[in-house]
C-alpha cells in the first residue's frame, strides 16, 4: 500500500515538474522573441570579442556559460550554436 502511494506521489511530482518546465521554456522563448526577434538579432547584440576570448582561454563550455549568464533569455541550444559558429 505504501509503495502504491509513493508511486502516485512520484508520478504527481514528475507531472508537475514537466508542466513547470514547459511553462519556463515557453516564457524564455517569448522573452527571447520580444528582445531579439531572431537568432540573427541576438547575434548582433552579443559582445563577440568577449565570448571569443573566453572560448580561447577556457573552452566552449565556459563560453556557453558566459553567453547564458549575460543573455538569460537565450536557450542552451542557441548559446551553443552561437559559440560554435564563432570564427576561430
Amino acid at each position: 500500500m505504501i509503495e502504491g502511494i509513493a508511486g502516485a506521489v512520484a508520478l504527481g511530482v514528475t507531472g508537475a515538474l514537466g508542466v513547470a518546465t514547459d511553462r519556463t521554456a515557453n516564457k524564455r522563448k517569448k522573452a527571447f522573441k520580444e528582445r531579439y526577434g531572431t537568432f540573427e538579432g541576438f547575434r548582433s547584440q552579443v559582445d563577440e570579442e568577449k565570448i571569443q576570448r573566453v572560448r580561447r582561454e577556457k573552452g566552449n563550455v565556459s563560453a556557453i556559460k558566459v553567453v547564458r549568464e549575460n543573455y538569460p533569455y537565450v536557450s542552451l541550444a542557441f548559446a551553443k550554436r552561437y559559440v560554435e559558429e564563432l570564427p576561430s
